[in-house]
């Protein structure tokens, strides 16, 4: 029987060598806009990767290191790989919202904290996913989960809230209301008046701009200051 003299080790040495070559691609600076994925967002099309995350700890080898031994069942947690997560402070390095309804402290503080954590609301990314064109991932109807009793504000729409909430018509809130209030809008007083629950659907899908007017504070154009 003939032995082969195809050395037994190439196979191995050709694999690492094409990892090492693809990791050096994805870190290099001049390949971040082309593999970054925030192509389908209008916004961050062609934001280079460091601008939201921040490099995570450790080098390479370390990171795969952790992660394996995670999988393997001898480390509690993993590692982060090249990158961070994206947090909370660094979408309001570009997009500052001085005047928000539903600042982190204030849902961190409220009797719906718990609430929060399980519809995963509590971090921008909750709601909002910085590499995809859609402006929220839940339903127009997440209002419902924290406004499901109106209160003692004076209740002066027609068709009223009160009456609104006991049809189930959560739909309607965002035909009227900014979740943040980050926009110029005109009080709506009539639901007649108000946006259409399509036009609405078209902008959170990113299919149209915002419908509610003006940005009361422009995106800045640079990263701001974090810490």
């Amino acid at each position: 029987m003939a032995i082969s003299k195809f050395p037994r080790k190439l196979p191995l040495m050709a694999g690492i060598f094409v990892t090492v070559l693809s990791v050096a691609a994805m870190t290099s600076p001049s390949t971040e806009q082309f593999l970054s994925p925030g192509g389908d967002n209008e916004m961050h099309e062609g934001m280079a990767c460091d601008q939201c995350h921040e490099t995570a700890e450790g080098t390479i080898r370390q990171q795969v290191q952790a992660n394996v031994y995670h999988w393997l069942g001898s480390r509690q947690h993993g590692a982060d790989f090249l990158t961070q997560p994206v947090e909370s402070a660094d979408c309001e390095a570009c997009h500052p919202m001085k005047e928000n309804f539903h600042p982190q402290q204030k849902l961190r503080k409220s009797k719906y904290y718990e609430l929060d954590t399980m519809l995963g609301i509590r971090e921008c990314s909750g709601c909002h996913d910085h590499h995809s064109s859609s402006v929220m991932q839940h339903a127009m109807t997440l209002c419902m989960h924290c406004h499901e009793v109106w209160g003692k504000k004076p209740d002066t729409t027609t068709p009223t809230h009160v009456e609104l909430i006991a049809q189930g018509r959560w739909e309607t809130c965002l035909q009227c209301h900014e979740f943040h209030g980050g926009h110029q809008r005109e009080k709506i007083f009539l639901l007649e008046d108000a946006h259409k629950v399509e036009t609405i659907q078209n902008y959170l899908d990113g299919k149209s701009a915002a419908p509610y007017g003006d940005l009361r504070t422009p995106y800045l154009k640079e990263r701001g200051t974090l810490r």
